[in-house]
């Protein structure tokens, strides 16, 4: 089992930065970039009321949970997660 980082907003001064894999979102569709904007721009307007509780750099991660099975891929999920100890609220959250 392994993760595979796709994108991660980490704290920077005042503000956050998104950081994206770019190795592996090329692979996922030519105009990613332009597909991320709008979830981007909603993740870190709602990061930035509540990066006061944030105890790392890294305040939220998209990731692959991969498992491989010699070279066949068994299981393959996304999931994203805050930092831990960090509750986003319900509003937000399904």
């Amino acid at each position: 089992m392994m993760y595979l980082f796709l994108y991660r907003f980490e704290l920077r001064g005042n503000g956050i930065d998104f950081v994206l894999n770019e190795v592996i979102a090329e692979d996922m569709y030519p105009d990613i970039d332009e597909k991320m904007k709008p979830l981007v721009h909603a993740c870190c307007e709602t990061l930035l009321r509540y990066r006061q509780l944030s105890v790392s750099n890294t305040i939220m991660d998209g990731n692959f949970l991969v498992i491989m099975d010699g070279n066949f891929l068994v299981m393959g999920e996304f999931e994203v997660m805050t930092i831990e100890g960090f509750v986003m609220p319900s509003i937000i959250r399904n």
